[in-house]
């Protein structure tokens, strides 16, 4: 009973420390190319060794981090070629997810798309401070998450789980130093009913309308800031 008890503390402890330091990756406060030690997260987490070390190993998962031996870690670079790259991918990938979730969803799954677009919808139509971005940003992983689950093809799951930490983090980057975000929110008003129709061919022309409006804003943000010797990018602060 007190080893289930234990066990059941560490996990709550790893929970927390990967959602900490992911909300400071993905909103930059632990900017791009910072490095990290275990021991370092564990003194300002105010936790034990084993949990942030778990916590760290799901964030080399997302993308979010590199492992640099020994014990140390490096938050990704993020520059305008890493960046390009990423969208060239997603690009090819997005599509996919937004036509075979759309169209297979189930009635419930369905239901809650709709429930997340006007959700984030309405926080779109606020000022953007930073906790609106992240809320936002929080919603649309919900979404694109519960998209890739109701395709019901597991390697596509996979692979856009693999991807997603990164794209996040951009478009939290984005969102933070947008002065419009028009393009989102006339995405999410028609994305509303497409989900009700299960209509695949109008998600797939929404999402790829917002992908390339998307890399448009991220590549006149990165290009804007200055970067450092090894090309990363200084982030924002707001």
């Amino acid at each position: 009973m007190a080893v289930r008890r234990v066990l059941a503390t560490e996990a709550g402890s790893s929970e927390a420390a990967y959602r900490v330091l992911r909300n400071r990756i993905m909103t930059c406060e632990l900017a791009p190319g910072q490095w990290l030690t275990e021991r370092k997260c564990a003194v300002e987490l105010g936790l034990g060794l084993p949990p942030v070390r778990t916590a760290l190993t799901r964030l080399m998962q997302d993308g979010l981090v590199q492992s640099t031996p020994p014990h140390a870690f490096r938050i990704t670079p993020l520059t305008v070629k890493s960046v390009g790259d990423l969208f060239a991918i997603w690009a090819v990938l997005g599509p996919d997810v937004a036509a075979l979730g759309t169209s297979g969803a189930d009635p419930e799954q369905a239901a809650e798309l709709r429930r997340l677009t006007v959700e984030g919808n309405a926080l779109l139509a606020g000022p953007l401070d930073r906790d609106r971005v992240v809320r936002f940003i929080d919603i649309t992983e919900r979404l694109f998450d519960l998209l890739a689950v109701a395709s019901r093809n597991d390697r596509l799951i996979e692979v856009y789980r693999s991807l997603a930490g990164e794209m996040w983090r951009v478009l939290t980057l984005i969102l933070i130093a947008a002065e419009s975000v028009d393009a989102l929110l006339a995405a999410g008003v028609t994305w509303d009913s497409t989900f009700d129709r299960g209509d695949a061919l109008t998600a797939t022309r929404i999402f790829r309308d917002v992908t390339a409006a998307t890399r448009a804003s991220a590549m006149a943000v990165l290009g804007d800031r200055p970067q450092i010797d090894d090309g990363v990018v200084v982030p924002l602060r707001r």
